[in-house]
């Protein structure tokens, strides 16, 4: 019975072969074999390599159901039209478009065997590529965040630097009139005159300027703050969206 089913998948008239020698017989089952497991090897690649494309099992399989048929076909087609000729050039032109065949086949069957066997070493490949691209990537977009973040981070130290020399010079007013009282500079007169006084108020009007620049400063600082925080966000949402596939 498998010897029948060769023979039928070889293109050759099995009536005709049941009046032959069995050895005859044995040969168009060897060419229907061939022709048989070439499709089916034909059908297992190209379901491989549709099912690395679509990522569907029911597709790959249908698309390779038809390129096995369609391979079944031709092969059988061109084994089955081959006929012996007087001379090697009108054999080897017959048989051309089997040779063409062969090659495609082996190409369709090889590639994804070849993909499978290498699939470590690819995915490695792929994944050192991914991640120059990564970097490349991020280094393509901090270009465009990092220089207005800077500008920002120096906005907030400069006006922190506001807040610590207005600082320091009230601290500097603190120590005058606090020697002014003790006697031990300016007037060097011990206790709370009128130039203590004069000086005890420039101090305290410092002091009042003091916490009015520290709440506005505050204020505009938690606001670059928020900017710098936005544009990070920004800046992380950039690289996901242009991270390479």
């Amino acid at each position: 019975m498998i010897q029948r089913f060769f023979i039928l998948c070889s293109g050759a008239d099995a009536s005709i072969l049941e009046t032959c020698s069995p050895g005859e017989r044995n040969k168009y089952a060897g060419i229907g074999a061939t022709v048989f497991f070439t499709a089916v090897m034909a059908f297992i690649a190209a379901s491989y390599a549709l099912y690395t494309v679509f990522d569907s099992i029911f597709t790959s399989v249908i698309f390779g159901l038809i390129w096995g048929l369609l391979i079944f076909n031709l092969d059988r087609f061109i084994v089955s039209t081959i006929k012996k000729r007087n001379s090697f050039k009108a054999e080897f032109v017959q048989a051309t478009p089997r040779i063409i065949l062969a090659v495609i086949i082996a190409v369709v069957i090889s590639k994804p065997l070849e993909m499978k066997i290498f699939e470590k070493e690819i995915n490695q490949v792929l994944l050192e590529q991914k991640n120059e691209l990564t970097l490349a990537n991020k280094e393509q977009i901090a270009q465009q965040y990092t220089p207005v973040v800077e500008g920002l981070n120096q906005d907030i130290a400069a006006l922190k630097d506001e807040i610590a020399i207005k600082e320091a010079e009230t601290n500097a007013l603190y120590d005058t009139y606090i020697t002014e009282a003790e006697g031990t500079a300016g007037t060097m007169l011990l206790g709370k005159g009128p130039v203590y006084a004069e000086k005890r108020e420039k101090h305290d009007a410092a002091l009042l300027e003091l916490r009015e620049l520290k709440t506005m400063n505050k204020e505009k600082i938690a606001g670059i703050e928020t900017q710098i925080a936005s544009l990070n966000t920004e800046y992380d949402m950039a690289v996901v969206d242009s991270q390479p596939i």
